[in-house]
């Protein structure tokens, strides 16, 4: 299916600047289904496979977070449904459409911001509505600087900006093309704790105007729990699922609800799922 499908929002004036006036999409886009999904690898010392026997579902508008140990394959997984990469056997499909390429219809967000540093932060922004031959690319680009609240930075240059200002105007430029899925692989894993905490916050802010289905990977657990309506732990080499763990918070979230007695809950719960794989790298023998 392709974003350009997509009734993209109106915008209104508030101040001299445009916002965007959301809706929530439709049930049906953004589905995310995978089957028997197996990824190996070629290396040196032989074949290493990253994902085995992978079935996978994400509803149309959930956030998804996948947590595990290091080498367990998130990336991996992310990078298949982006279409970067193809897996060795399997099936995958957003919207009953095959994945077969990388796929306009996912936005990405890395942990390196990946902004174009010889494009002003309006002009990153633009990039991918002006490749997909939207009408009129920097009103885009002026709408979603706002909704992140840097419509004052637009003509600035990604160098001249913090960390956590070079990740919003990613998530602005991943969502500036109105996707129904968007990936984050660690987006604030370099972000220092303050402003981490704000930034999922904030993130969560956007997602609750846009309801697009996210697939966010994570070490942190707290993250994790703090953002997902489920998290899914995945087990060490080769990769897959040990379990889901569906998230039962209110929403909307805030800073708050990590000291409350059922986030407390669902972080044990977690850790040791983690812990049970990550014991396995250590101790391969007994994996206890």
């Amino acid at each position: 299916m392709s974003i350009l499908a997509f009734r993209q929002p109106r915008e209104r004036a508030v101040g001299g600047s445009p916002v965007a006036a959301t809706e929530r999409r439709p049930d049906g886009q953004g589905r995310i289904e995978g089957r028997g999904l197996a990824m190996t690898f070629a290396a040196r010392s032989g074949p290493v496979t990253a994902l085995e026997s992978l079935d996978i579902d994400v509803r149309p508008g959930e956030f998804l977070a996948l947590l595990g140990p290091s080498g367990c394959g998130k990336s991996t997984l992310l990078n298949l449904i982006a279409g970067i990469i193809k897996p060795t056997s399997g099936t995958l499909t957003i919207d009953g459409a095959p994945v077969k390429g990388p796929n306009p219809g996912c936005g990405i967000v890395f942990q390196q911001h990946s902004l174009f540093p010889w494009m002003t932060v309006i002009e990153n922004v633009a990039f991918g509505p002006r490749m997909l031959g939207h009408g009129d690319p920097l009103s885009t680009a002026r709408t979603f600087l706002s909704l992140v609240g840097l419509d004052k930075h637009a003509r600035a240059w990604p160098a001249s900006l913090s960390g956590g200002m070079q990740q919003r105007v990613g998530i602005a430029r991943a969502l500036a093309t109105y996707p129904p899925v968007l990936l984050m692989d660690e987006p604030f894993g370099a972000l220092d704790a303050q402003t981490r905490s704000i930034m999922q916050e904030e993130l969560l802010k956007i997602w609750s105007q846009f309801h697009t289905t996210v697939v966010f990977v994570t070490h942190d657990i707290d993250e994790a729990i703090f953002l997902a309506d489920r998290v899914v732990v995945m087990k060490t080499q080769p990769g897959g699922i040990k379990r889901e763990v569906r998230i039962d918070l209110p929403r909307p979230r805030d800073a708050a609800l990590i000291k409350s007695e059922l986030f407390n809950h669902y972080r044990g719960e977690i850790f040791e799922l983690i812990r049970e794989e990550t014991l396995k790298v250590f101790r391969p023998d007994n994996g206890h």
